[in-house]
């Protein structure tokens, strides 16, 4: 980062954005449905689809682009480790090029195979990403604010921080029990 002392202004921004986004999209389809919403709104779309036919194929192809996008990101990650501890073992740039392709086609057909041998995977996905989701954006970074910051933070700021913590932690509790119920 060029200058590390916006880093707390970025973060603050970065998070407004999103908190905006997301309170705007819920909102949204709360104005448009009322107490009928559905978790996800696309399926309440989907439903209630009384507009042109050409938004809704529009949305369908942007959810499915969505999809593959996350797809390939949460893939990128576990591929280059996979790259990495192969790189070391071939002998040419030519056998790495062949193991990265092949690397990659086999977490796609792994990924397949799990989402088609185990139908119920779904529940486990949705557990682990509830609290994966929340400890990623919620719990570790205020742990790592106090962590790097700690003696530089006001009262105020150690308490906010401390009430994200134990907030997110009580929401990934709760999303858990809900989900497993």
């Amino acid at each position: 980062m060029k200058r590390p002392q916006d880093f707390e202004k970025m973060i603050d921004l970065t998070y407004s954005i999103v908190l905006v986004s997301c309170l705007l999209v819920a909102i949204s389809g709360y104005y448009m449905f009322g107490d009928d919403v559905e978790d996800q709104i696309t399926v309440s779309l989907g439903q209630n689809s009384t507009g042109s036919s050409f938004f809704m194929i529009g949305l369908t192809w942007l959810m499915i682009l969505t999809a593959i996008s996350k797809f390939t990101l949460t893939m990128f990650p576990l591929a280059l480790g996979f790259e990495e501890m192969l790189s070391n073992i071939l002998p040419s740039d030519l056998a790495m090029e062949l193991v990265d392709s092949l690397v990659k086609i086999a977490l796609i057909f792994s990924s397949l195979a799990v989402a088609v041998f185990f139908p119920s995977f779904s529940f486990l996905c949705s557990l682990v990403g509830l609290i994966c989701a929340m400890i990623v954006s919620v719990i570790f970074p205020t742990v790592a604010h106090l962590k790097l910051f700690g003696s530089q933070l006001s009262t105020l700021e150690k308490a906010i921080d401390w009430a994200l913590i134990l907030g997110g932690s009580i929401v990934a509790l709760v999303g858990t029990l809900a989900t497993v119920q």
